[in-house]
């Protein structure tokens, strides 16, 4: 290999109600030597025609295959989720272990709290079977859409059902206990001003026999638009430790 460094593929998982294409932008300032790989879910961007996911494990079976396709063996690679895609993030990890597939190098946990939290979100009204009207006051109020999407009707009629059934995978999503722990280093990116408290971010290190750092920034839950040069940077640095 005359010491050349392999490229490494980040792969990129999006939010509730989003496209993996939210990522195809950070390609031009991600360096060279890793490449860029969307994962989409089924009803959006490239996969618009196909039906959106009910059930959650679905969701992950998905995402797992679509991963499998895009790795060769022993190629490393680390995974990206923001808010719900963090989610699918912990789970698909899970089903790589679970199958003895090559696991990543690093895990980047964006915008959610540790996914066993989950378990006490009884206190937590659920929003997915809510009128329109009153899904959207409450994606407002947890800041979880942009306002550029608020603004805009027709950006609200083609994609609220694809919120609605994204709200319904995590809001019915079962954290099963005795999970495996990951054995990468985990990075666990916040907005300041989020839905969730800096001890439910932070429960994330329980999930990794590795080193897990914790990154808040000023914001609330899109924080990842408002510094996008910053969550970069964490990336490069965090990914060049170890490849």
């Amino acid at each position: 290999m005359n010491g050349e460094r392999r490229q490494l593929k980040l792969f990129c998982i999006p939010y509730a109600g989003g496209s993996a294409t939210y990522y195809l932008k950070w390609r031009r300032h991600l360096d060279q030597d890793i490449k860029l790989v969307p994962l989409e879910l089924s009803g959006r961007g490239a996969r618009f025609e196909e039906p959106l996911h009910r059930n959650f494990q679905d969701a992950v079976d998905d995402l797992y295959n679509h991963l499998l396709r895009e790795l060769d063996t022993e190629e490393p690679y680390a995974i990206f989720g923001h808010s719900m895609g963090a989610l699918f993030g912990f789970e698909l990890y899970q089903k790589l272990h679970f199958n003895q597939k090559a696991l990543p190098r690093h895990m980047f946990f964006s915008g959610k709290q540790a996914p066993h939290i989950n378990l006490f979100m009884t206190r937590r009204e659920k929003i997915h079977g809510l009128p329109d009207e009153q899904l959207l006051e409450k994606l407002k109020e947890y800041n979880g859409v942009t306002q550029e999407f608020l603004n805009n009707h027709e950006l609200i009629k083609m994609f609220l059902p694809v919120i609605r059934a994204d709200f319904r995978m995590v809001e019915t999503y079962q954290f099963i206990a005795d999970r495996y722990r990951m054995n990468c280093p985990i990075t666990i990116l916040n907005g300041s001003h989020d839905y969730m408290t800096e001890e439910e971010v932070k429960a994330w290190e329980m999930h990794t026999t590795n080193t897990c750092a914790v990154i808040s920034f000023k914001g609330g839950h899109f924080f990842i638009d408002e510094h996008l040069s910053q969550v970069i940077h964490i990336i490069h640095s965090s990914i060049k430790v170890e490849h």
